[in-house]
């Protein structure tokens, strides 16, 4: 299940010393301040392996001991909502767990103060969240202004870290966010040259992980892309599924009957489909009059935040969700594995394209129609 994932990672870059030079175990020493009687633990980002933990006694605890150079380690205290990470680069690390600061080399202090500042934000886009969450459904637009600026300035903040610091391993701790939030908005080419291994910050073994998972994932997409390639020239698979009101509807009671028909998968909570959506409802306005229709898929698990978006985005064609989220069950029908995504039906009932989005899909409509 795909969702749009906001964490707090940890850093430890672990130096190492003449006898670990060649297995790549370096040392790590962290004392630190923390309530009394408070078990603290420390965690390895790589695989959220516990290394060790401890209880706080007269308000202090200690840890040592070896991991593989650059690793990314946290420090985290039993009921708290936040974590502090640090690079173990050979030097003390001090760390107060009632104030969320540390001390220690230079990267590492930068890194806090990083740290510290993305909580703040995540903090406050939750709390914004949370009051959305509570506010009747008419009243909710009137806020969500604030929802999305908050949402800016960590996509800004993320992009400074980015930017300021491929010269070390800081951009490692926060890389998931970035480039869910980078990729949202400018696309996939600024994933990949993020993942280039010339910058320093691909050291770290967390981030060398990321960059090994996402691989996997793109080579799952492009199979995903051409097993529905072949489906191309072929007649649409039928599912049904309700609409806003719980009617069933078929996609053959639109399909097939003498119209071009755009089946659109999307969801409110997407950022990318938001984004897209004007695009689409303009091709909606410009050729519908001529036989063209748009039938919306949602991936929506809420009925309210997706019947919301209809109205705020203006679609005002057919639209139909089992409200299952990513277990809509056209998703197995169609492989679909991102969304916004698209499949275009001829007038007979066949696939001719997939995915046709911004000028793509203004392009085609204008060929089929001119």
């Amino acid at each position: 299940m795909k969702k749009l994932f906001f964490c707090v990672c940890s850093i430890a870059l672990v130096l190492f010393n003449a006898c670990s030079e060649k297995s790549g175990q370096v040392k790590y020493n962290v004392t630190g301040t923390a309530p009394t009687d408070t078990t603290i633990y420390l965690i390895d980002r790589l695989d959220d392996a516990h290394l060790d933990s401890v209880v706080a006694k007269d308000g202090k605890f200690a840890f040592s001991g070896e991991r593989e150079k650059s690793s990314l380690l946290y420090v985290h205290m039993s009921g708290a909502p936040t974590s502090v990470m640090f690079f173990n680069d050979g030097k003390p690390v001090e760390i107060d767990l009632k104030e969320n600061t540390l001390k220690g080399s230079e990267v590492n202090e930068k890194l806090n103060g990083y740290d510290r500042e993305f909580n703040a934000i995540v903090t406050k886009l939750f709390v914004v969240n949370t009051t959305l969450g509570a506010l009747p459904e008419e009243e909710r637009g009137k806020h969500m202004d604030e929802f999305y600026a908050t949402q800016d300035s960590l996509t800004k903040l993320c992009r400074n870290i980015l930017d300021d610091n491929r010269d070390n391993l800081i951009p490692a701790a926060f890389l998931p966010v970035t480039l869910q939030l980078l990729g949202s908005e400018e696309g996939p080419k600024v994933i990949d040259e993020a993942l280039n291994d010339k910058y320093a910050y691909m050291k770290c073994p967390y981030a060398k992980k990321y960059k090994e998972e996402y691989n996997k994932f793109m080579e799952q997409e492009k199979a995903a892309s051409e097993t529905l390639n072949k489906s191309i020239g072929k007649p649409f698979t039928d599912f049904e599924q309700p609409d806003t009101e719980g009617n069933i509807h078929k996609l053959s009671e639109y399909a097939g009957h003498g119209k071009w028909v755009l089946v659109d998968f999307w969801a409110s909570w997407c950022g990318p489909c938001r984004g897209e959506m004007p695009n689409v409802v303009a091709a909606y306005e410009k050729y519908h009059a001529k036989g063209f229709d748009v039938i919306g898929v949602s991936y929506d698990d809420d009925a309210e935040r997706w019947k919301k978006a209809i109205v705020d985005l203006k679609m005002p064609w057919t639209q139909l969700s089992d409200l299952k989220g990513w277990n809509n069950a056209t998703a197995a029908i169609y492989n679909i594995q991102a969304i916004p995504a698209n499949l275009l039906i001829d007038p007979e009932g066949n696939i001719v394209a997939r995915d046709l989005r911004g000028d793509d899909l203004q392009n085609k409509l204008e060929e089929i129609f001119k």
